[in-house]
C-alpha cells in the first residue's frame, strides 16, 4: 500500500469518525492527534473511535496503554502501525 495514500485515507477517517469541522488536508502528518494541548483537541473518546475504525477498515487492533498512545501520536505513527508486520 502506498504510504502517502494511506496517510490521506487516515486523515479522512479521523475527520469523518470524529466529526471534525476541518478538512482532512488541514491535518499535518506529524502533528499530535490526541490531547488537550494539541491543535485538533481530540480526546480519549476520539482515540477509541479512531481505534475501532482502524480495526474495522484495516484489520489492525490497537490495544490500550502504551501501544495506543504510540499509534495515535500522529498520522505518521498511525500509518506506520498499520503497515508494520
Amino acid at each position: 500500500m502506498d504510504i502517502e495514500a494511506l496517510k490521506r485515507e487516515l486523515k479522512t477517517l479521523v475527520v469523518e469518525e470524529c466529526d471534525m469541522d476541518i478538512g482532512a488536508d488541514e491535518i499535518l502528518d506529524d502533528e499530535q492527534l490526541i490531547g488537550s494541548d494539541c491543535r485538533l483537541g481530540l480526546d480519549s473518546l476520539d482515540a477509541l473511535t479512531i481505534s475501532l475504525a482502524v480495526k474495522d477498515r484495516y484489520g489492525r487492533h490497537i490495544d490500550s496503554g502504551n501501544e495506543t498512545r504510540a499509534a495515535l501520536t500522529s498520522i505518521n505513527h498511525l500509518a506506520a502501525f498499520i503497515t508494520a508486520e
